[in-house]
C-alpha cells in the first residue's frame, strides 16, 4: 500500500519535478509506475497527465497507484511508443526520463509537429548527454535551466550515480561551447554544489587515468593523454566559472608534473 506519493518519488524524478513548470496537459513518455505523473497532478503542476509507454504492463501499475490516490480522472493511461499517439497541440509539455539519450532524441524527432506543438520539456537522459545537449539546440529549441543529483544505491552503501536532467524550451539560441555541452554550465544549474562534486569526481577519474598512461610510448597511450588532456580542459573550463584560482592552481600543478616527468 503506497503511503505519501513523495516518500516513494525516487530523488532523480522528484528533481525532475521541481524543474518542470506549471502546465496544462503534461505527457508522461515511459511513465513506469506513475509515480511522477501523480505527483505532477497532487502539487497542481499539471492539471491534466498523459501516462504513455511502449509496455501495457507498467500502464496498468500507472493506472492502478492513479486509482489508489483518486486521480484516475486526471491521468489518461496510453499504450504509446514515444508521442506516436499525441495529437499537436494536445499537451503542452513532456518528460523523457530514465532513459538513454539516444531515444530521447528519437522521441523528439519521430514526430517533429508534435515536438513543435510543445512549450517545453524535461530531459532527464541516461548516457550521451553532449549529444542530447547539442540535439536540443541543433533542433531549434535551447536548455533553459539544469540540475543534477546523486542519487545512492540502496543497502547502505556509498555509491550511486549522478543524474544530470534539464528543461529544454522552444527558441533557438546559440550553440554553448564544447565544455558545457559535456558537463551542463553552472551559471544555469538549480544546484550548482552537486556539479562541482561531479566534475571533481571526473577530474579524478581523468587524473588518475593520465598518471597510468602518460609514461608509455606507445602511440596508443599518446592519443589516449592527448584525449584526457582535453577532457581535463573541458572540465576545467566548467569549474573555472566558480572557482578560478582553485582550478588555475590545479592546472599549474598539472602542468608542472608533465614538465617534470
Amino acid at each position: 500500500m503506497l503511503g505519501k506519493i513523495e516518500n516513494v518519488l525516487p530523488k532523480r524524478l522528484f528533481a525532475a519535478a521541481e524543474l518542470i513548470p506549471p502546465c496544462g496537459t503534461v505527457c508522461d513518455i515511459g511513465c513506469d509506475h506513475g509515480y511522477l505523473s501523480i505527483y505532477l497532478l497532487q502539487q497542481k503542476k499539471a492539471r491534466h497527465v498523459i501516462a504513455m509507454d511502449v509496455n501495457q504492463g507498467p500502464l496498468e501499475r500507472a493506472g492502478e497507484n492513479a486509482r489508489h490516490f483518486g486521480l484516475e480522472g486526471q491521468m489518461e493511461l496510453r499504450l504509446s511508443d514515444g508521442l506516436a499517439r499525441v495529437a499537436p497541440g494536445e499537451a503542452d509539455f513532456f518528460v523523457c526520463a530514465g532513459m538513454g539519450g539516444r531515444l530521447v532524441m528519437k522521441i523528439m524527432s519521430d514526430h517533429p509537429e508534435v515536438t513543435a506543438s510543445m512549450r517545453g520539456a524535461l530531459l532527464q537522459p541516461q548516457s550521451d548527454i553532449r549529444q542530447v545537449r547539442r540535439f536540443v539546440y541543433e533542433l531549434g529549441w535551447h536548455i533553459e535551466k539544469e540540475d543534477m543529483v546523486f542519487e545512492e544505491d540502496g543497502g547502505g552503501r556509498k555509491t550511486g550515480k549522478y543524474y544530470p536532467m534539464f528543461l529544454v524550451l522552444p527558441g533557438r539560441e546559440e550553440l554553448p561551447p564544447e565544455a558545457e555541452l559535456a558537463y551542463g554550465s553552472l551559471s544555469k544549474q538549480k544546484n550548482p554544489g552537486v556539479l562541482q562534486d561531479f566534475l571533481r569526481y571526473q577530474m579524478k577519474i581523468r587524473k588518475d587515468a593520465q598518471e597510468q598512461v602518460q609514461n608509455s610510448d606507445t602511440e596508443r597511450a599518446r592519443e589516449r593523454l592527448i584525449q584526457i588532456r582535453k577532457e581535463i580542459e573541458e572540465i576545467e573550463a566548467v569549474l573555472i566559472w566558480s572557482h578560478p584560482n582553485e582550478v588555475r592552481q590545479s592546472l599549474k600543478e598539472t602542468t608542472e608534473t608533465d614538465v617534470s616527468r
